[in-house]
């Protein structure tokens, strides 16, 4: 993903080109929905060290899907006062997200439109994470948001339930998101999504691609070392950095544990992860203060 802000400023945009009167509440909320999967597994990984992260990515891979994106837009569409409308605007908030992230270069990576029929990876690569474009519609994301702002946080608490079968509904839906994954990890480790397979079969990596996305590297002449994204780490060969950081490489297995870089990106370290935190934080924030209003009666 580019980052939170620059996905909030291009939904509240296109989702209200198409409906003039939509809840922003809503639309920030479908401007995420997305990449929920990829930011709650931090936490998994805190509670569960023993975890196997390889399984972890393939289960994340599988809910960032824009398929599992429109289970979870359904399942909050149904706690709010207008779900079919609102189902509408999670779901095109989905899609203008995913369609969004696959403009990036981003090695090892991709977006998944037709999943679960089909587990190729889009990537349209048409910029960096850390570019001028990025910069650009990130600064835009935080200009809508403050102009938006006391607008967005009025009107009547749109989260209302009506009926038992609404609940029932959300919760069923729930349960589909958390647990088809499950059934489903395997197809996109089959078609070797973010090099899960290569990974996974040690023995037979030497001669094969490798990509890694942001991974970090720490500098050392005897040689480099990468650490993958499941734990493992890699020495490299043919990197001309003279420093550490996150870099993201195309490269090939030497042998088992050793990679030939064929190019490189240096990444900002902390720009993205920065301005997600914030984007996040005002999501939460405005939620926070709509509920104030609506509740505590201040004008």
């Amino acid at each position: 993903m580019p980052n939170t802000l620059a996905h909030l400023g291009l939904a509240g945009l296109l989702t209200r080109g198409v409906l003039r009167d939509v809840d922003l509440r809503w639309v920030y909320i479908g401007a995420i929905i997305s990449d929920l999967p990829w930011i709650l597994p931090r936490r998994f990984r805190t509670i569960s060290p023993g975890l196997d992260l390889l399984d972890l990515r393939l289960y994340v891979i599988v809910q960032a899907t824009l398929f599992f994106s429109l289970i979870l837009s359904a399942a909050f569409a149904l706690m709010s006062t207008f779900p079919l409308k609102n189902f509408f605007v999670l779901g095109f908030g989905s899609f203008v997200h995913l369609f969004l992230d696959a403009f990036q270069i981003k090695r090892a990576n991709g977006v998944h439109f037709f999943a679960p029929f089909d587990w190729r990876l889009t990537q349209f690569a048409f910029f960096w994470p850390d570019s001028i474009p990025t910069y650009f519609i990130t600064a835009l994301g935080f200009l809508y948001l403050l102009l938006n702002w006391k607008k967005s946080a009025q009107g009547p608490w749109p989260l209302q339930i009506k009926a038992k079968r609404q609940v029932c509904g959300a919760v069923m839906l729930l349960g589909l998101y958390f647990l088809l994954p499950l059934a489903l990890m395997r197809a996109p480790e089959a078609k070797n999504n973010h090099f899960a397979k290569t990974l996974r079969e040690v023995d037979a990596r030497p001669g094969k691609p490798i990509e890694f996305d942001r991974a970090f590297y720490r500098h050392d002449p005897s040689p480099g070392k990468l650490l993958s994204f499941h734990g493992e780490v890699f020495e490299v060969v043919g990197l001309r950095l003279d420093h550490s950081g996150l870099i993201s490489i195309r490269g090939v297995f030497i042998d088992q544990n050793t990679v030939q870089v064929k190019d490189y990106n240096l990444h900002s370290s902390y720009f993205r992860d920065n301005v997600t935190y914030v984007g996040l934080a005002l999501i939460v924030f405005l939620w926070a203060w709509s509920g104030f209003l609506s509740f505590g009666k201040v004008r």
